[in-house]
């Protein structure tokens, strides 16, 4: 997992609208980049309000927010339309952010090992520098926790 002073790993992703940005794009502002499994499921929905409901005290900070998971551009369209979500959702379909930032492990539900993607969050400098890693995200306050770091 990509640790504190690192820099932003420069990859090309389809956003929610099917727009292909590079995340160096991204920079110019702090930059709150959240990873999460899979668009629709309980905690993910959960995680993704909690951002929604305090996005505007992201923007007054001058942060910027940006979902990522490995879920397609039409899954991120739907998501994003359910839940009234205000942030850019990226599409790391071939997993390529993912593995950049190292949260692909090992997961175990109910004795079935699976790779899926780790609840983690990074908050970013205007610059791309790393200031902060939350590794193992619990949902509940997690967003406020994040705001409080800006």
């Amino acid at each position: 997992m990509l640790e504190t002073g690192a820099s932003l790993p420069t990859v090309n992703l389809a956003d929610d609208t099917g727009t292909e940005r590079s995340t160096k794009d991204l920079l110019g502002h702090p930059l709150v980049m959240y990873f999460y499994p899979k668009d629709d499921t309980p905690g993910c929905s959960n995680e993704a309000t909690q951002f929604r409901d305090l996005f505007e005290s992201f923007e007054a900070k001058g942060a910027a927010v940006v979902g990522v998971s490995r879920d397609s551009v039409a899954s991120h369209q739907k998501f994003k339309t359910k839940y009234d979500i205000p942030f850019l959702l990226l599409a790391d379909v071939e997993s390529e952010l993912c593995d950049a930032f190292g949260v692909i492990v090992e997961k175990n539900m109910y004795g079935k090992k699976s790779m899926g993607v780790a609840r983690a969050t990074f908050l970013f400098d205007a610059a791309g520098k790393l200031v902060r890693v939350w590794p193992k995200v619990k949902v509940d306050g997690h967003a406020e926790d994040v705001l409080s770091n800006l």
